[in-house]
């Protein structure tokens, strides 16, 4: 599957899901699992607090974007 980006609807952060097939109900509530932008830590968060966006995942290399 395709990852696809979202955006906390409260502080415009920006997340990458993997799977959005991946999903939990805990007491009623759903969550996916995401990870933040050149991060790879999985978190979990609320389906209802994340707005799908329509811009392609590219995950920059750190050694490129980063000038020593």
């Amino acid at each position: 599957m395709k990852p696809t980006m979202f955006k906390n609807r409260f502080n415009n952060e920006h997340f990458v899901c993997d799977d959005i097939r991946m999903t939990e109900t805990i007491e009623g509530v759903e969550y996916i699992v995401v990870h933040r932008l050149n991060e790879h830590r999985p978190l979990k968060m609320r389906r209802d607090a994340l707005e799908r966006i329509n811009t392609p995942v590219t995950q920059r290399n750190q050694s490129t974007t980063l000038r020593r």
